[in-house]
């Protein structure tokens, strides 16, 4: 029973907001059925408890206050205003009544403001977890533990993936010439041109000192190669703009999601196709196929 909670609990932690938003409303019927059906002698309190947690666990306050607010409603529609704390038949006065339904309003908004408050801390410590500090994007466990679920997801939706490792030329020089604080700009003004170029769902992590992945998803209709190539111009732009002489040598696989998915492999494919790129002459892009029809094929694009 014990292992059964736990994996429900990791499961509402994964959930996006529109399955989260179902969860509740499925959760929320449920109980206003059980509620009507076993009439005022059951109290079906705590089932409205945990509709009124989920709510604020998945959702967050405002929702779970929302929530609340209907719960009670729908509580003191189905079985009389005033007794929707026990469930117990009878006349109330209206100063009974209010209190009745101001004190349970309450306590359970109390309980919710707990609950948020909770999954706000589990959450910012999550992020600490997973994130690196100096650039504010993903770091190497997290990038790595997340690469399969995107890939699930584009498999899905039928779209092809692209891996991008990119590697900062002359990125050394800078901290040796200017200071550490200089490398720090270059690197952050990287990752935040490259975060403004991706989608929400995509991956971008900080993997070395001067080295970063990328896994975007490419739909139907788009061209990887164009997307790739595009990725490395904008990025080689920004790091243009730091004034500090630094470039980007990007090595991309473009992967078909149908076929098996090998963490270590694809990211070492894509390392290695940056190093061809280091090794004649840099500031370039090279891009490899990883497909079953077009594996091994690689075709370098030099930086305009």
């Amino acid at each position: 029973m014990v292992a059964v909670l736990m994996r429900s609990f990791r499961w509402t932690m994964t959930l996006e907001r529109r399955q989260a938003v179902r969860a509740v409303a499925i959760s929320f019927a449920t109980v206003v059925a059980f509620d009507i059906m076993s009439g005022p002698q059951i109290s079906p309190s705590m089932g409205y408890v945990f509709v009124e947690c989920l709510a604020a666990w998945t959702l967050r306050e405002a929702a779970g206050i929302a929530v609340v607010l209907l719960c009670v409603l729908a509580n003191s529609l189905i079985n009389g205003i005033g007794i929707v704390a026990f469930g117990v038949p009878g006349t109330f006065s209206a100063g009974v009544t209010l209190w009745n339904m101001g004190t349970r309003t309450l306590t359970a908004i109390m309980i919710v403001l707990m609950v948020a408050t909770l999954r706000h801390s589990i959450d910012r410590e999550r992020w600490r977890a997973s994130t690196d500090y100096l650039t504010q994007s993903l770091n190497r466990g997290a990038f790595r533990s997340r690469l399969e679920r995107v890939a699930k997801l584009a498999h899905r939706r039928h779209a092809k993936l692209l891996l991008a490792y990119m590697d900062l030329d002359g990125f050394k020089a800078v901290n040796d010439l200017h200071g550490h604080s200089a490398g720090d700009l270059v690197l952050r003004r990287f990752a935040d041109e490259a975060r403004a170029r991706i989608r929400a769902g995509d991956l971008f992590a900080r993997v070395g000192g001067d080295e970063f992945c990328a896994l975007l998803v490419i739909e139907q209709g788009a061209a990887p190669e164009q997307v790739a190539e595009s990725l490395h111009a904008r990025l080689s732009d920004a790091l243009g703009m730091t004034g500090f002489g630094v470039t980007c040598s990007m090595g991309a696989v473009i992967l078909d999601p149908v076929a098996s998915l090998d963490t270590e492999r694809l990211i070492s494919l894509a390392d290695q196709a940056m190093l061809e790129v280091k090794r004649n002459g840099k500031d370039a892009i090279r891009i490899a196929f990883d497909h079953p029809d077009e594996i091994g094929q690689l075709r370098a694009r030099r930086a305009a």
